[in-house]
């Protein structure tokens, strides 16, 4: 269920949504007007749903389209909403940090350049080839083989500072590879307990407090790789 501010909707998408709403006339009120039916109508569907023993799910405006009412059918016939298409005509790479350890990358083939590709050296295999840089020099590169159906991937990296770059790369039937496209540089995060282990170690207070933000309620520390080498910079400095 998509959940929408009635108040950010455009005239027409108003006078849409209260037309599958039943409301006679809807092109002739004004949206002040849309707005206050359409309010009227969301809020005796609340009321119902609570007398009916349902939760009572404090949720804003729902139209026609993304609550349980429609199929979806109609989805396009809303006012600036279009099918998004099934391929994209242009190669490229994209690259946007998830966390401290992990990267998220999606991708795009275009068409003509497989169709190209295909021609001129026959069948390939699809590698993502990922770089880690810190200050300009190269600290560590590495090929992760995936489908050439596939168009996401999470990377999972080993460093805390520096930048990270993806190249979508083919590698074709006669031992050519191609660098077809090219993420932009993605900035590492870079953790301060990893590099500051030793004053976390030496203040107890400090200590409890961030360690309760990474444990889960049966007393055991978050599995990630950046808390674990943490943990283990601190039990060499002492504390356990």
């Amino acid at each position: 269920m998509v959940l929408i501010k009635i108040e950010s909707l455009s005239q027409k998408e108003l006078e849409h949504i209260a037309i599958q709403e039943g409301v006679q006339d809807a092109a002739s009120l004004s949206r002040e007007e849309l707005i206050e039916i359409l309010r009227d109508i969301y809020d005796d569907e609340r009321d119902d749903e609570a007398q009916g023993g349902e939760d009572n799910i404090q949720r804003r405006f729902v139209t026609w389209l993304t609550d349980y009412r429609g199929d979806g059918s109609e989805v396009t016939s809303l006012p600036g909403v279009e099918d998004l298409p099934e391929l994209y005509p242009e190669t490229s790479i994209h690259v946007m940090m998830k966390n401290a350890t992990w990267l998220y990358c999606y991708w795009s083939l275009s068409p003509l350049d497989v169709e190209k590709i295909e021609e001129e050296h026959g069948r390939f295999s699809t590698f993502l080839h990922v770089e880690l840089k810190d200050g300009g020099l190269l600290v560590d590169s590495y090929d992760i083989s995936v489908g050439n159906d596939d168009v996401e991937w999470n990377i999972n990296i080993n460093a805390n500072r520096g930048q990270a770059r993806v190249q979508l790369v083919l590698e074709t039937s006669d031992g050519k590879r191609l660098t077809v496209a090219q993420s932009r540089p993605v900035t590492l995060v870079s953790c301060y307990w990893l590099e500051h282990a030793g004053e976390i170690a030496q203040n107890e207070d400090l200590l409890r407090r961030e360690l309760g933000l990474i444990t889960n309620r049966e007393g055991q520390i978050l599995t990630c790789e950046t808390v674990q080498l943490i943990v283990q910079k601190i039990e060499k400095e002492g504390v356990r």
